[in-house]
């Protein structure tokens, strides 16, 4: 497969989300599972899952394994979905092979990434990993290194923090020997243990120790782990509650959420780092003609809204609320703010599509 006709391999690529934060996801159709990384999915019994063919979807995470940061989702049973293909058990990796990272860096979603193997073989803490200089970012993590015929050879697991395009991915032949070890427990949830490496499934667990060796073992792993927004976040997880929509499909991490409400997407986010939380939508792109009393309209509408305001950014026409600070936001004026925005969003969206001629945006995943 071409670097051209890699693209597809989009269709196999899925975003996980986490209350902590998002990662990467891929299908293998010989093993019908989706691989990522346990990092990714660390904490969660169950986790959220979407891709460029299906919206959102709750899954449960089938296995976790600390040794070699791996784990398993299960794939839904009502969506359709691409497949990639493991190398094969003798596949040479060679230093200065073209390669192919795929994942959503920096919520970037469903990004190709191109590079080389810089080092087939880079034993760290006694695993072998493939080095490579394809530039991989928080939310690479879980994805699949693909060589330039579209086979699996890795699974983008971690970079160095200090260097520039120093990414690492998890050998296949790991990945090739846990699909086959999980495959004698595959009717129930299992962890590794990082010391003895067995397979321990829940029902041989015993309390928090492994079976086998003693060694105690993460009990979040098992029990899953509480999570506990912080002050603001949880302000604002109460307005989403309180207006109707359901939590775990709109949290997209520890500072995001994203409301999909009719044809509408609203991103609400709380930046921490500068104590202000904003909401955000796309309501439509320009028309190609006319353009002038488009914007005549919107700048008039600025001085009528209170606490909102109107941009166009690359022809699309956007509807933002304004900072609003960590110490001023509340959970009654929040609702009524973000209510009333909402509400606005889909007011304008239609006036500008039906009197002004703009188009209905086409906003990628």
């Amino acid at each position: 497969m071409a670097y051209n006709t890699l693209l597809t391999a989009g269709d196999a690529i899925v975003k996980i989300l986490t209350p902590w934060g998002n990662g990467t996801g891929f299908l293998l159709g010989d093993y019908e599972l989706i691989v990522t990384n346990r990092h990714v999915i660390q904490g969660c019994r169950q986790v959220i899952i979407m891709s460029e063919n299906f919206k959102k979807r709750t899954v449960n995470v089938l296995y976790a394994d600390p040794l070699y940061d791996l784990a398993f989702l299960e794939i839904p049973e009502d969506v359709a979905i691409g497949s990639l293909q493991l190398a094969f058990e003798n596949y040479q990796i060679s230093q200065g092979d073209p390669i192919l990272a795929v994942g959503h860096p920096l919520n970037l979603n469903y990004t190709n990434t191109k590079g080389i193997v810089s080092k087939a073989s880079r034993l760290m803490d006694g695993i072998n990993y493939i080095q490579t200089d394809a530039a991989i970012n928080p939310g690479n993590s879980g994805g699949p290194l693909l060589t330039s015929e579209g086979l699996v050879i890795g699974v983008n697991t971690f970079i160095m923090a200090a260097g520039q395009n120093l990414g690492f991915a998890l050998h296949f032949s790991y990945l090739r020997q846990t699909l086959e070890d999980y495959k004698k427990v595959k009717n129930e949830y299992a962890v590794r243990c990082s010391s003895c490496t067995n397979l321990v499934t829940e029902s041989a667990l015993k309390g928090v120790y492994c079976p086998y060796c003693g060694v105690k073992m993460d009990e979040d792993d098992f029990k899953g782990k509480l999570y506990l927004p912080g002050h603001t976040s949880q302000k604002i997880e109460e307005i989403i509650k309180k207006m109707g929509y359901n939590l775990n499909m709109v949290r997209e991490g520890k500072y995001d959420w994203t409301i999909e409400d009719g044809n509408l997407k609203i991103a609400i986010t709380h930046r921490p780092d500068i104590n202000y939380v904003s909401a955000e939508c796309i309501l439509c792109k320009i028309p190609t003609e006319k353009i002038l009393r488009v914007y005549e309209f919107l700048l008039r509408q600025n001085y009528k809204l209170p606490r909102m305001m109107f941009s166009v950014e690359k022809s699309y026409v956007i509807m933002t609320t304004s900072y609003i600070k960590d110490s001023d936001f509340h959970v009654d004026t929040g609702y009524e703010l973000f209510s009333k925005y909402i509400n606005n969003c889909h007011r304008y969206c239609d006036i500008l599509i039906e009197r002004y001629y703009c188009q209905p945006a086409e906003i990628q995943e």
